[in-house]
């Protein structure tokens, strides 16, 4: 796909920040508060955000000095989503996810709106399965969406090991989000004819003021030699400027195997960095827009997740209370990552 058709769409408006104030606080809780006075439902939820941020130190209590990645940073906390544990994808995605039901009304030359559902997030080949489910000529494209508990991510090391969707006329995405100028997404559209090794890379906006590519903030990439459609780790790292006089920066990645060959790409772009908490979003989506998703799909199209490896710092827990922990634990090396 030429990545000027990439410039010219957007999302349309999606409420995804007007429902940040329900569906996380009230996804997988709904039968529960229905029962509940309001006052008793208002302390229900403000114990909710005290477990959802807590969550994550008990996952740190095993590394209380963080976790340093490859090329040196140390994050203070992690979300490791494993999806082919015994237990099964789905107590995975309980764990840190909720699941999105929302409608999103589409405009512009889409053909459809876009309806997530909670049965399109599904186990699936002994990992987690997000699908577009074949179209039927509805008003809506039936898609699947996961975004985490959490909206108080602030800079960190993203991984996804997947295979993407072989079916044409979705996109699957891998992003952070808040609003729609404070995003980083890695994108996947299934309609191109080289689908299974290109990919795009966008800090939002993704165009100029005068609708043209901002080719500062948006990549088309082609990785040459790789197989999306074989398990692959897709990764962004997203790091303020250090020194911090000098700009935020997110570095692209991808590595994988095509027949015994090792295959890496890195791409990095140091315009529109986000620098506001954000959520961490996956899902698999159409809208039979032709300029971009294409489709909708005539089959299911699904995308298969093995992990989602988040590794980050966070608004909700300080520098000096991670050096307290860290202490206290006498100076523990941090976990490698």
């Amino acid at each position: 796909m030429d990545g000027q058709v990439q410039a010219q769409w957007r999302r349309p408006t999606d409420k995804r920040v007007e429902r940040l104030d329900t569906e996380r606080l009230l996804g997988g809780v709904s039968t529960i508060l229905s029962g509940l006075s309001i006052m008793a439902s208002f302390i229900l939820l403000n114990a909710l955000v005290l477990f959802t941020v807590g969550a994550t130190h008990v996952l740190g209590q095993s590394c209380p000095c963080g976790y340093q990645d490859s090329n040196g940073h140390v994050w203070r906390e992690a979300i490791v989503s494993t999806f082919t544990q015994n237990a099964g994808a789905l107590a995975a995605v309980a764990a840190d996810w909720v699941v999105a039901t929302d409608l999103q009304v589409q405009g512009g030359t889409a053909t459809a709106d876009i309806q997530y559902v909670t049965a399109n997030v599904f186990q699936h080949n002994d990992a987690l399965g997000l699908k577009a489910s074949a179209y039927d000529n509805s008003s809506s494209v039936k898609c699947a969406e996961i975004f985490t508990q959490r909206s108080d991510i602030l800079y960190g090391s993203f991984r996804m090991q997947a295979q993407v969707p072989d079916v044409p006329g979705v996109v699957f995405g891998f992003f952070t989000y808040i609003t729609e100028t404070q995003e980083q997404d890695i994108e996947f559209l299934s309609s191109d004819s080289d689908y299974y090794q290109h990919l795009y890379y966008t800090n939002q906006p993704g165009q100029l003021p005068n609708g043209n590519i901002n080719t500062a903030a948006a990549k088309d990439v082609v990785v040459p030699g790789a197989d999306f459609t074989t398990f692959g780790v897709h990764r962004f790292d997203w790091l303020p400027g250090n020194p911090p006089t000098l700009p935020p920066t997110t570095t692209y990645s991808y590595a994988g195997t095509n027949n015994g060959v090792t295959i890496t790409s890195s791409t990095v772009i140091s315009t529109q960095v986000p620098t506001t908490p954000s959520e961490f979003i996956l899902n698999v989506w159409s809208n039979g827009d032709p300029n971009f998703s294409k489709g909708p799909p005539t089959a299911d199209a699904i995308a298969t997740v093995q992990y989602v490896h988040l590794y980050f710092n966070s608004t909700s827990f300080s520098a000096s209370a991670f050096d307290t922990q860290c202490g206290a634990a006498h100076g523990v090396p941090p976990c490698s990552v």
